[in-house]
């Protein structure tokens, strides 16, 4: 599952991995969890950079992902606070104007 989202300014491409964990030749013992991946993008080159490493999200409120929807929602809530976080502390280093 793949979704692009824009928030404030940047494409987020917010996708989602299973993970099988458990015992192999025991699928008794298997269960399937999801991680989020999230990319970053500036919309235009009036924004902020945010390059730098992918964001993989393997749980939410220290419980795993138990869906794709889970997923995906956690890792687009992430990104949005990661952007929040950033523009917030990209304003407490700008210059007064006088």
């Amino acid at each position: 599952m793949n979704r692009l989202y824009e928030y404030r300014g940047y494409m987020l491409d917010v996708s989602v991995e299973s993970v099988c964990y458990g015992r192999s030749g025991r699928s008794m013992l298997a269960y399937r969890r999801y991680e989020a991946v999230v990319q970053f993008a500036a919309h235009d080159a009036s924004t902020l950079d945010l390059a730098g490493p992918t964001l993989r999200l393997v749980e939410a409120g220290g419980l795993p992902f138990a869906s794709e929807v889970d997923a995906l929602m956690g890792g687009y809530s992430a990104a949005q606070r990661v952007i929040d976080e950033r523009l917030r502390h990209a304003q407490c280093r700008l210059p007064l104007r006088s």
